[in-house]
């Protein structure tokens, strides 16, 4: 998980280093090409079986539905700070709470109800509307949060199906024609300088994706969620050594407000599950 949260922020500094050159659409589309070669090799040596689907259409929403999450993440990168970036992505599973209780028809108790309500009160105290300006770098990584707990409510309907693998091999395979599209228009021709940060893109998108999911697939959620926290820390730490950044006061108060409401919601259903027959 640590490594995971690690490799998003090295993602996010590659994006800046690039962002006066590609428009961030571009950089989706070189990084999907780079994760999808590199994923590849291990494609090709499955079994059929194990990548097979009978809900295609299912896939290509819930990858259109994250490849908006890029967007407004990429967005996001390029005008907040890393650490107001990671602060404001804690609220995806409050987000995730609500829409698989809305679209999935799970059951919300009131201990989920009232976690979920700090958590966004957690999030009020880093945007703070009314008291300060809502910036459009805000906005983006607001949008981007609710984009990727849709994503992820999808993925929970899809893994009653489909194996993790099929999941990741979808993904991989729909993201490069998705994303070339909206690459196209805003289109710069990349020159050998550029190869570096372009395969760096595609490495940290990919190891960030593959970290997270071995940490959950090694550990209980209660014991991995600590760890995402280290993510606020650790961004604070690189962006006021590499571009002078400190967040404020209401960043720490506000991501520690949000990650106390979800590490109380995992902690609690780790217990449920325990007690369960």
């Amino acid at each position: 998980m640590i490594l995971g949260g690690l490799a998003l922020i090295f993602l996010a500094i590659v994006i800046r280093e690039i962002q006066d050159k590609f428009n961030v659409l571009q950089m989706i589309f070189l990084r999907s090409v780079v994760s999808l070669i590199i994923i590849l090799p291990w494609a090709l040596r499955q079994n059929s079986r194990d990548i097979k689907t009978r809900r295609l259409p299912l896939h290509i929403f819930r990858n259109t539905i994250h490849y908006l999450g890029n967007v407004g993440w990429f967005i996001g990168v390029t005008l907040v700070t890393l650490a107001d970036l990671q602060a404001l992505q804690f609220t995806v599973p409050l987000f995730t709470i609500l829409m698989a209780m809305i679209f999935l028809g799970e059951r919300v108790g009131l201990h989920r109800w009232t976690a979920t309500c700090i958590g966004f009160i957690g999030a009020l105290l880093i945007i703070r509307p009314g008291f300060i300006e809502l910036s459009t770098g805000t906005i983006a990584v607001v949008l981007s949060a609710i984009f990727y707990a849709a994503s992820q409510t999808s993925t929970k309907s899809l893994s009653n199906t489909d194996s993790p693998n099929a999941i990741l091999f979808y993904m991989s395979i729909i993201f490069v024609p998705l994303s070339a599209i909206p690459a196209f228009y805003v289109w710069v021709n990349p020159g050998l300088e550029d190869l570096i940060h372009i395969i760096l893109l595609g490495i940290f998108g990919y190891a960030a994706h593959a970290c997270i999911i071995r940490a959950f697939a090694a550990a209980d959620a209660s014991y991995v969620m600590p760890f995402d926290f280290f993510r606020l820390p650790i961004a604070a730490i690189f962006g006021l050594i590499l571009y002078q950044e400190w967040p404020d006061f209401w960043v720490w108060a506000g991501g520690a407000t949000i990650f106390a409401a979800t590490y109380y919601i995992t902690w609690r259903e780790s217990l449920l599950q325990k007690t369960r027959p």
